[in-house]
């Protein structure tokens, strides 16, 4: 799924805020020309780049990062949640509560952002949940 309009509408905002200039920085960073050129990852890698110069997305913001999950380990993440929740290791199956989870393991507002080394440590903590519980994911 490429960028969508609120994504480069987020790009924007992000590199007002933060007085960066957008096409220099996507030239240098990516080798690409326009933010419109940008990959889902490259997209995910920008705004894990914005948030470590202090950069956050105002509540209620949309784009393509959220509430879908298109990454097969942030689907696995899901799917480890909902089979937690039905296993009554975990109270509270809504998304909310998987992004606190996320937030509280990674610093990550998003699960959409995170790439795949916090995608890997959720699932590792995820397993280990389980495991405590008597659940077997593999």
């Amino acid at each position: 799924m490429p960028p969508t309009n609120a994504d480069y509408a987020k790009i924007n905002i992000a590199c007002n805020e933060l007085g960066l200039d957008k096409h220099q920085l996507i030239s240098d960073r990516y080798r690409v020309e326009s933010s419109k050129d940008l990959t889902l990852w490259q997209l995910q890698d920008l705004y894990k780049h914005f948030r470590a110069l202090g950069w956050q997305a105002k509540p209620g913001s949309k784009s393509n990062l959220s509430p879908k999950y298109d990454d097969r380990q942030h689907r696995k993440i899901v799917a480890m949640w909902i089979t937690l929740h039905k296993e009554g290791v975990i109270r509270n199956q809504s998304d909310h509560a998987l992004q606190t989870f996320v937030k509280g393991q990674t610093g990550i507002d998003n699960l959409k952002w995170c790439g795949g080394q916090e995608a890997f440590k959720l699932i590792e903590a995820l397993k280990a949940m389980g495991k405590r519980a008597g659940v077997d994911f593999d």
